[in-house]
């Protein structure tokens, strides 16, 4: 998504987080230079073509191949990559870039105005099937063009020579050059692409990249166990990579990496994502941390199973349990949230949450429960029928005080048996991602800041935990992106309380995640919202 949210306030909305603990493993010195950095993926990339790579081991992978316009900073600001500057029109609905004469790729061939064209134009071709587009659908004719209804060719991109690319816009977009490091932006180079037949980014053979590091030779990828990378003599960006080579294992035994600590005093990793249970350990153990609060929890429903398709049913568990007992078991790495959306989201520099009003959550009233658990049977269901439901949640103790506190209050007002099925983080997220439940306690990380959580709702969203499909929903998202300002906060709203208000997702509390170098590694900087890992400066003693 390309929304207006994601304008001069997403910086001060980061900054506000980096304050509190570090971006990145900082120092580099040059005697830290020219080692190799370890770097453990739980899974193997689905695949490396940027345009649609959207797992987390996939866009840690893609940071190292690949460079867009340009790289963020640990500040999360951008800096010249592929293009060496930049220039807003008059109003910041277009922009121009104009590209480093020494950009090329790891074959030695030029990165031109047109890799970007051709990159541009596949990520929103409807036959691509890219779930990350809609960060681009701030540029002109991107969502006709997405739909079908025009042809890639009328995308608001050209270029204007191999080094100048214009792009024009829908709408105002100041932060828009910070928009093109997602990978959905990153380059693709016509000829490779259609030598590989539908191969693209499957394989080492399949892949062409520019960026700081390539694949260590022709072995370099032994898919499910190793992706070594070795720096790219052909990158001759702003900083050159400091590492010689960076090699990801890739799953591996369960006992190697099932402890980050351990893997990261041991030397396995130097760096890695540590639990919060584990952070005061990893300081003392010399690891440098950073942490971003970029995830909401809360109760989310399947709308098109059976029985939470009907939104009184919904609206009736929701009525039927005290929050104030449920909240009382927080995990300790936790807030009550009281919106699906992160309290540092802001549209142009001002509070989300100020404009907007709210919280838009549905409230609970002594007897609704009775009341609409009565309605059910004129609803032509009955009561026995809710004895199917089992919530699935994860493996954590408070997790499971609090999940017990709702079945309970069910169990009362319901007169049935209600289950829970506690899951690893693992599985959790695939039986939600498969539909495979009817209610969760669900995680939302949005994957381009903390406004495009709506987005995950929409019809066809890739991730969409719910399984919603309404146009009426898809509208007020839609409109929302257009805004700017109090309209844009206003709209959003309306988009919250219908996710509210009809029992879509509960919120229930805010995690931050936690990310640890080890001692003597520095320069390597973490990216919030799933966005990555990047090692170009990284070293280690």
């Amino acid at each position: 998504m390309c929304p207006p949210f994601l304008r001069r306030a997403a910086a001060a909305a980061l900054a506000a987080v980096l304050l509190l603990a570090p971006a990145a493993c900082r120092g580099t010195s040059a005697k830290n230079a020219d080692k190799t950095i370890a770097y453990h993926l739980d899974a193997e990339p689905e695949t490396l073509d940027p345009q649609i790579a959207a797992d987390a081991p996939a866009a840690t992978a893609v940071q190292a191949l690949f460079e867009g316009l340009v790289r963020l900073g640990a500040d999360e600001q951008p800096r010249p990559g592929v293009a060496e500057s930049w220039k807003p029109n008059g109003d910041s609905t277009g922009f121009t870039f104009t590209l480093r004469a020494d950009a090329k790729w790891s074959d030695g061939t030029p990165v031109t105005a047109a890799d970007f064209v051709f990159a541009f134009r596949r990520a929103l071709d409807p036959s691509t099937g890219s779930s990350t587009c809609s960060q681009m659908f701030c540029i002109r004719n991107a969502r006709a063009v997405h739909s079908g209804s025009l042809p890639p060719k009328e995308l608001g991109v050209s270029a204007d020579d191999s080094r100048t690319l214009s792009v024009e816009l829908e709408y105002p977009v100041p932060e828009f050059p910070k928009l093109t490091a997602a990978a959905v932006y990153m380059p693709c180079n016509e000829k490779f692409f259609d030598s590989t037949q539908g191969r693209y980014g499957l394989d080492r053979d399949y892949l062409l990249g520019n960026g700081p590091f390539e694949i260590d030779g022709r072995y370099g990828w032994e898919h499910g166990q190793y992706l070594n990378l070795r720096r790219s003599s052909a990158y001759k960006g702003q900083n050159a990579p400091l590492p010689a080579a960076v090699n990801f294992s890739i799953g591996g035994k369960a006992a190697d990496y099932a402890d980050p600590v351990a893997a990261l005093t041991s030397g396995k990793t130097d760096a890695a994502a540590v639990p919060f249970s584990r952070t005061d350990e990893a300081r003392a153990a010399g690891c440098t941390l950073a942490s971003f609060e970029d995830t909401t929890w809360g109760l989310c429903f399947n709308v098109q199973s059976p029985l939470f398709k009907n939104q009184k049913v919904r609206q009736a568990f929701l009525q039927a349990f005290s929050r104030k007992s449920v909240l009382s078991h927080l995990p300790k790495n936790a807030s009550a949230a009281e919106s699906i959306v992160l309290p540092s989201a802001e549209i142009d520099g001002k509070s989300y949450r100020a404009m907007a009003g709210g919280p838009f959550y549905l409230k609970q009233s002594p007897g609704a429960a009775q009341i609409l658990a009565q309605g059910l049977q004129k609803l032509n269901l009955k009561l026995k029928d809710l004895s199917a439901v089992t919530v699935l949640c994860t493996d954590d103790a408070s997790v499971k005080l609090m999940m017990n506190e709702m079945i309970a209050a069910w169990n009362g007002q319901f007169q049935n048996y209600f289950n829970m099925e506690p899951l690893s983080s693992e599985k959790l997220a695939g039986r939600i991602k498969s539909g495979n439940f009817s209610a969760a306690l669900c995680p939302l990380t949005p994957s381009g800041g903390p406004l495009s959580a709506f987005a995950q709702f929409c019809s066809g969203a890739a991730g969409n935990p719910a399984k919603l499909a309404d146009p009426a929903y898809d509208a007020l998202v839609a409109s929302a992106q257009q805004k700017s300002g109090a309209a844009a906060a206003a709209a959003y709203a309306e988009a919250e309380k219908y996710l509210g208000q009809r029992a879509v997702f509960y919120p229930l509390f805010y995690e931050k995640h936690y990310f640890a170098c080890a001692k003597g590694v520095t320069g390597v900087v973490f990216h919030p919202y799933l966005g990555g890992v990047d090692f170009i400066r990284a070293g280690k003693e």
